[in-house]
């Protein structure tokens, strides 16, 4: 599991600290003040390899010219192949533009520049996936290794290698697959699916009971009949059974429904891939996973929104059966639903809620561990410090109010009042409750309006 992250001359701000919960850690806050970026760091921290672009020091990105003489350091506390609690500091060089990974006084560079032992999935809000596997990690290492003997016994040979534990897919090469050097290097959702449902196999049973899982309260869905879609494509497409028998290939389901399905098939695919090589090997299975999804909300229905979680950790908990593993999730959101959503199950000695705002006065990118409380609706979340809206309804009508109170502390006349009534008639509902406080002043006041 990844404990904790330090960025010093990185990213948003000067400085973040961040203290991961055990089982979950959600992120909330603007668009732009670096909720993927964490992610990113914390993907990075645990594999070695970036996502995307590499994290780039701020004086590099930036005119600003106070960071050029500090130091640009990352920190990051984590499980790691080589030692539990392992300590990484990387500091950025300028000369190469690499982090460089330096010893640590209190690790005495055990497991110095190593990753994790777990296994990671990264969903970015792109529909991007990028998976972790320790057990190649591993492997990788070892034929590193090898190479480096071959290279300092023989003078004259000159080895590179340069492949990547990382496996990273678009969405269109996790559903279609990946070739290269006439070489199947992933087979893809859609072949995958269909062999798995022709088995029977594990992992067919782990997507149905997947399916159930975040399948939404009153909308049931399950997996239906492989199917010939189109007549110049011979592959007979995965299919979804909605609640009244409706079968719909999976290539022309929705956003939302492809995305779920995208995540769903990535676990078990992940995992199972883990159990094959572990026992090609005959190495142990990891006891740890990692999940981390980028504005976990996106493209989901609000039926869906508030169940997604929970959801996800009965997935998680279905597809681990039979082996002691645990779990930790790492998401970002917008979507006050979502925490509303984690009311029941939020448990403070596992869980944590961050949220990023900017300081007025200092113009600074500020991360804050929030004080769990429960809120009771999503309406009450968002007028909460956590989003930190007035209200929970529309600007119009927001601004509809206040002109309306200005004008009754202020005694307006009945003209300007008339002006404000027809402001409040076009952006409030006819049952709003302010009407009974408006109507009631304006009486007072001798308004005939």
């Amino acid at each position: 599991m990844i404990k904790t992250l330090e960025l010093n001359n990185v990213g948003p701000s000067e400085h973040l600290s961040i203290d991961f919960g055990d089982r979950l850690t959600v992120f909330t806050g603007d668009n732009g003040l670096g909720k993927s970026f964490v992610l990113d760091v914390a993907w990075w921290m645990l594999t070695k390899e970036w996502a995307s672009e590499m994290a780039m020091p701020s004086s590099l990105v930036s005119p600003d010219d106070t960071a050029r003489s500090s130091k640009s350091v990352i920190t990051g506390k984590f499980d790691s192949i080589a030692s539990n609690d392992a300590v990484q500091e990387y500091v950025f060089q300028r000369l190469g533009q690499v982090w460089n990974c330096s010893p640590m006084a209190d690790n005495s560079g055990n497991g110095r520049n190593s990753p994790s032992n777990a296994i990671v999935l990264y969903m970015k809000y792109d529909g991007t996936i990028a998976m972790y596997d320790p057990v190649k990690a591993e492997a990788d290492a070892y034929s590193r290794r090898l190479l480096q003997e071959q290279v300092h016994n023989y003078s004259e040979m000159h080895v590179t290698f340069s492949k990547n534990t990382t496996r990273i897919y678009s969405q269109a090469e996790l559903w279609n697959g990946v070739q290269k050097s006439r070489r199947q290097e992933f087979n893809g959702l859609i072949a995958d699916w269909g062999d798995w449902q022709r088995e029977g196999s594990f992992s067919y049973i782990c997507l149905k009971k997947g399916m159930r899982h975040l399948s939404p309260k009153g909308e049931i869905f399950s997996i239906g009949n492989l199917r010939r879609v189109k007549a110049d494509d011979s592959r007979k497409f995965p299919t979804i059974k909605s609640e009244f028998g409706k079968e719909t290939p999976l290539i022309y389901a929705s956003a939302g429904i492809r995305k779920i399905i995208s995540l769903l098939y990535a676990l078990t695919w992940a995992w199972n891939e883990h159990i094959e090589l572990c026992e090609k090997y005959s190495m142990e299975p990891a006891d740890k996973v990692i999940l981390l999804i980028d504005e976990v909300e996106a493209h989901l229905h609000p039926q869906w929104q508030r169940s997604i979680l929970k959801s996800l950790e009965s997935v998680m908990g279905s597809l681990l059966t039979g082996h002691d593993v645990s779990t930790q999730l790492i998401c970002t959101t917008h979507a006050p639903l979502v925490l509303a959503s984690l009311e029941p199950i939020f448990d403070e000695r596992e869980d944590v809620l961050y949220s990023f705002d900017v300081n007025r006065k200092t113009c600074e990118v500020e991360l804050k561990k929030e004080e769990w409380i429960r809120r009771g609706s999503s309406a009450a979340w968002l007028t909460s410090p956590v989003f930190g809206l007035e209200s929970d309804s529309s600007e119009q009508r927001e601004d509809a109010i206040k002109e309306a109170k200005l004008a009754v502390r202020n005694r307006v006349s009945e003209e300007e009042a008339r002006k404000v009534h027809k402001k409040l008639i076009a952006a409030l509902h006819q049952a709003d409750p302010f009407w009974s406080f408006w109507r009631t002043r304006a009486e007072k006041r001798g308004w005939n309006l």
